[in-house]
């Protein structure tokens, strides 16, 4: 019993500072790791290297390709760059078994405590998440030593030495690697494992290589899984993660097979600092080669799920396209996209009240009215997934400063829903227009015409501002605001005396004054998108 809880418990601590590690690099990285998926382009090359640079930052190859899947199930990735993204995926996951052939174990209380301190005194936020990685890399030694400590007993034990001797079977040992890491869920969690056992001289490099495959194999099952819901272009990039690895691993056993005394032989002699040194090496040699491998038949291989999962996705495309719940596991990208769904929903607003425009001071458009209308059912929708997204996007492990983002866009995106509210309550006036057969004389459509473009100009430049986080386009915005409220103020008063002195109807009088006031307030809630930006930059 103490045996298995030592075990246990050690395999806990390493997963959980694996984890808190990898969250602590990455509220690190912050907007450098939207610089870095930034970077992908259509070179397979560039995306390998990106894949790896990030599993390196996640310590998890699982949780990029999650995040993969769910940036080609949102259409920000075509399937050709995931395919570099996934292979490199495999390259940076190895860092964490050669951090743990280091073998600091004795060090984790020093690690720890340095890391608590940071975490606990830091005054910025990249100093806190510093601490929290150095927190979470002491965590993951001690689990190591923990489980050494829990398995030395075994090395005494003949029926457990039996056992271990009859994983000499290369087909067993793929199975068990396969089965191990499809339970634990990290292939990081199942290779730590047989370190653990090398450290205490139960399992020899020969009996560990099939193993690793495995693990290999094991480790797509995380991503298969997610692409469940997914469209079938965010499938094909789940399947080619399998393929890949489960096709290199056949390969390299077969190999293995046939060079096992040579290979076993070739490592005693060159690598002599341990068995978990041996299999740090092994895991990398092998998702390189791999990697090198497949990179000229990519395509290929693009092509060959396709014929696997035939068909196109649905044509009707979401009401959100950058939000998914797979990116939800980078929480730095999934800020990143929810303010790109924000800037797109202004965008829509925008277009609205262009049309909106065409309806008041052209007249006749009613090819507006129905595109404003539908549209605005679409922004409302808008609001409400985004606001679900970042709800769930609250609960995840975020930076202080990350929390403040989420904050923000709570608000920003209910003042774009608000403004495509009175957007709409324009397009409404056009049913009179219509029905009285109303005409606007060309100084009433002059002033409407002012005023629709210098709201248009203080909605894009205040998403502008608060995309960029530029001061100069919040006073911008704030100048702007002021111009639209004297504005108003002047053509209310200049048309009231006109309606006295009858130089001018009533009813296109009254469609007047309720187009600008609802002007005026679209160009209110662009100013609160402004304040939010410029509290941002005081605090």
């Amino acid at each position: 019993m103490e045996i298995a809880m030592n075990v246990i418990c050690g395999l806990g601590l390493f997963i959980y500072g694996m984890t808190l590690m990898g969250e602590g690099l990455q509220k690190a990285a912050g907007s450098k790791l939207k610089a870095i998926v930034g970077a992908l382009t259509k070179s397979t090359l560039r995306g390998i290297l990106v894949g790896a640079l990030v599993t390196c930052l996640i310590q998890s190859s699982g949780a990029t390709t999650v995040m993969v899947i769910g940036f080609v199930n949102a259409k920000i990735m075509t399937l050709n760059q995931a395919v570099g993204v996934i292979m490199g995926a495999n390259i940076g996951t190895t860092i964490t078994s050669f951090i743990i052939a280091l073998n600091l174990g004795q060090y984790s209380p020093i690690l720890i405590a340095i890391g608590t301190i940071f975490y606990l005194m830091g005054k910025t936020r990249s100093t806190k998440s510093i601490g929290e990685s150095i927190l979470g890399f002491g965590l993951l030694f001690l689990g190591i030593m923990t489980m050494e400590k829990g398995l030395k007993p075994l090395s005494n034990n003949a029926s457990f030495v039996g056992f271990m001797q009859q994983l000499d079977s290369p087909i067993l040992g793929m199975i068990i690697g396969i089965v191990a890491t499809t339970a634990l869920q990290s292939s990081s969690a199942s290779i730590g494992v047989m370190q653990a056992l090398g450290m205490q001289g139960l399992m020899t490099i020969g009996a560990a290589f099939p193993m690793l495959l495995g693990t290999n194999i094991g480790s797509t099952t995380t991503a298969i899984l997610s692409s469940l819901g997914a469209h079938k272009t965010a499938k094909r990039a789940a399947l080619i993660h399998f393929l890949f690895n489960l096709i290199g691993s056949i390969i390299f056993l077969i190999l293995f097979l046939l060079f096992k005394p040579w290979y076993v032989a070739f490592m005693d002699k060159h690598i002599t600092t341990g068995l978990a040194t041996q299999i740090a090496v092994s895991h990398f040699a092998f998702n390189l080669v791999n990697t090198v491998l497949f990179y000229p038949f990519t395509n290929l291989l693009v092509k060959v799920t396709e014929k696997i999962i035939p068909g196109n996705d649905k044509d009707d495309e979401p009401v959100t396209i950058y939000l998914d719940q797979r990116i939800l596991q980078t929480p730095s990208i999934a800020v990143f996209q929810a303010t790109k769904e924000a800037e797109r929903m202004s965008e829509m607003a925008l277009e609205s009240l262009r049309e909106s425009e065409a309806l008041m001071t052209e007249q006749g458009k009613s090819a507006n009215y129905d595109s404003i209308m539908d549209r605005e059912l679409i922004i409302n929708k808008m609001q409400r997934e985004i606001t679900a997204y970042l709800i769930e996007l609250s609960h995840a492990s975020l930076s202080s400063e990350q929390h403040k983002d989420v904050d923000d866009l709570f608000y920003v995106v209910s003042d774009i829903e608000r403004c495509g509210d009175h957007i709409k309550n324009i397009a409404e006036l056009y049913e009179d227009i219509e029905k009285d057969a109303i005409v606007f004389d060309e100084i009433l459509k002059d002033e409407m015409k002012r005023m629709f473009d210098e709201c248009a100009k203080a909605l894009e430049t205040s998403m502008k501002a608060f995309v960029e986080r530029d001061i100069e386009l919040v006073n911008k915005v704030f100048k702007i605001e002021d111009g639209v409220d004297e504005m108003e103020d002047e053509y209310r008063a200049k048309h009231i005396r006109r309606l006295s002195n009858k130089y001018t109807d009533a009813l296109p009088g009254i469609i007047f004054l309720d187009c600008i006031s609802n002007l005026e307030r679209i160009s209110d809630h662009s100013n609160n998108i402004a304040n939010y930006v410029q509290n941002r930059i005081d605090d």
